[in-house]
């Protein structure tokens, strides 16, 4: 999958969470871990989803991201809710400085998973589990993130000390007709051909009867949740 945030991948990225409550699950999940803590930094936060579930729970959340496009999002919501403690901010992670109770990272890119535990005192990390779909679109996927079996590999060979807890959550695409489907996985998957763009479809497009979303793909995400003591004490 080219995952760029642009108008429609945020709408569609919003609107799989509010049908699903994918990031509220994850939210409720690692609450429990957060005892104790009042600050936090999403690495890489993109939309900062998880940071709007989990601003009730903390003092103060820094949310770090190169795109500005997805941070003027994350402003808009963060207005629109009238939410004062998560700051956003336009930036490199590699140009981080400061300490916080809590570094979260959510499906990021780095193979060095240690890099951020100077600046913490935990480090929770959300990896997806490495797919093993066999749909005709799978080929046409590009972009690769980290697996929760490579971030443990890389922890292990480290001898960095972690617990994992394995879960799955659905977030699926709500869809409002067959063409906007099309254009979905069109966006995500550019180089798929229609006789295999429509296959997929005929095999996992799902009616809903519903007059909102009448389509929906599902997609089951299985995460590995990583939690890490940080070196900042």
């Amino acid at each position: 999958m080219n995952f760029k945030w642009d108008p429609n991948t945020i709408k569609w990225y919003q609107e799989a969470n509010a049908y699903s409550q994918f990031f509220k699950n994850i939210a409720e999940l690692i609450a429990p871990r957060l005892e104790g803590c009042s600050s936090l930094c999403d690495i890489g936060c993109g939309l900062g989803l998880i940071d709007l579930e989990l601003s009730e729970k903390l003092t103060n959340i820094t949310c770090i991201d190169i795109n500005e496009f997805a941070l003027n999002s994350l402003k808009a919501n963060i207005a629109e809710r009238k939410i004062a403690n998560i700051k956003p901010q336009l930036m490199d992670c590699d140009d981080i400085s400061g300490h916080w109770d809590v570094i979260y990272t959510s499906f990021f890119g780095s193979r060095n998973p240690e890099k951020f535990l100077p600046f913490c005192k935990k480090q929770i990390s959300i990896v997806e589990k490495k797919e093993t779909s066999h749909s005709t679109i799978a080929k046409y996927k590009s972009f690769h993130r980290n697996t929760y079996d490579q971030v443990v590999t890389a922890l292990n060979e480290k001898n960095i000390p972690f617990t994992l807890t394995e879960v799955s959550f659905e977030f699926g695409q709500p869809l409002t007709s067959v063409a906007e489907g099309k254009k979905f996985i069109q966006n995500n998957y550019p180089n798929v051909n229609d006789k295999d763009l429509n296959n997929y479809l005929t095999q996992t497009l799902i009616e809903t009867n519903k007059t909102d979303y009448p389509f929906y793909l599902p997609k089951r995400k299985s995460l590995g949740i990583f939690e890490i003591e940080g070196t900042c004490q």
